[in-house]
């Protein structure tokens, strides 16, 4: 089976939550790929990552798994999670927003995030296809 093509590149930064106390990170999964956050140890209520992941984004994937996990020495334990849609970050370029957060359906913190997009296709081939200049 063939590797999907890559479109561009999805630049996220976590910046900061508000989640339980714990010593938080966060994973995000886009189509096969993931990359996780520092953690943010003694993060408590009130994490600050400011840390950026990179992601390629393949065609046709447009949806971003977002989980909160507190960093235990004997284990990883999901905290909270959220599923981003990205479609409209993939034609505006950019947005910046506190993102709801879940727990096995009830709400559990939110997180602000920073998503920028940058397209593999350069701009000139864009305008030629688009506009043929």
């Amino acid at each position: 089976m063939s590797k999907p093509r890559i479109v561009g590149e999805l630049v996220i930064v976590a910046y900061k939550a508000i989640v339980g106390k714990q010593d938080p990170f966060v994973i995000f999964r886009l189509g096969e790929t993931t990359k996780k956050t520092k953690t943010d140890l003694r993060g408590g209520q009130h994490p600050t990552w400011d840390d950026q992941v990179n992601l390629p984004v393949p065609e046709k994937k447009t949806l971003v798994v977002v989980q909160v996990y507190d960093e235990d020495a004997k284990r990883q334990e999901l905290i909270s999670e959220c599923e981003l849609d990205i479609s409209q970050v993939l034609v505006d370029g950019e947005a910046d927003d506190w993102y709801p957060l879940h727990y096995k359906g009830r709400p559990a913190g939110e997180i602000y995030l920073e998503l920028t997009f940058y397209s593999a296709v350069s701009f000139f081939f864009f305008l030629y296809v688009h506009y043929k200049i």
